[in-house]
């Protein structure tokens, strides 16, 4: 399993027990071919061995030692390796390709998420808008059959009491 680090360039691979499958140049620590969990963890020829679960290696000689004790501990163990030019930029441009989807997704959801919110104020306007309109009309039959039903029934009372008096 790879680990993501921050610093470009390094990275951190566990191996678990058994076969690691590096083979490396001697003399130096470059890795020069990868098979068994090297293969499928990833690592890359043109690599070269840092650190192997937590001891600087210098020389070939050191990194097969501490991966002969390691394999012998029979846990997982870690090795850092630091990553040749061509690997960086390869790393550095999936990392921009992804930065840039993860932007332009962002981008797209808060452009739907505007377009929802002028969509959901624009319906609750509507909607407030047409309550008012219907309060509105409610008040004005009220008032407009309030006054109408008023005025007949007081002129008829005001001409019934105006004869008993005559």
């Amino acid at each position: 399993m790879m680990d993501d680090n921050s610093l470009p360039g390094i990275t951190k691979v566990w191996f678990a027990m058994g076969a690691h499958g590096l083979q490396w140049k001697p003399g130096s620590t470059e890795i020069s071919g990868v098979s068994c969990q090297a293969r499928l963890l990833g690592i890359k020829e043109g690599w070269a061995i840092s650190m192997i679960n937590g001891v600087p290696i210098t020389e070939s000689h050191m990194a097969w030692n501490e991966l002969l004790k390691c394999k012998k501990a029979g846990q997982k163990y870690s090795i850092y390796f630091r990553k040749d030019e061509a690997s960086i930029r390869a790393d550095q441009i999936k990392a921009e390709a992804e930065r840039a989807k993860r932007q332009k997704a962002q981008d797209e959801a808060r452009k739907r998420e505007m377009a929802e919110r002028k969509i959901r104020e624009d319906a609750e306007k509507k909607r407030a808008d047409e309550q008012a309109a219907k309060k509105q009309e409610y008040w004005d039959k009220q008032n407009a059959g309030g006054v109408a039903a008023d005025v007949p029934e007081a002129a008829p009372a005001a001409a019934a009491a105006s004869p008993a008096e005559a």
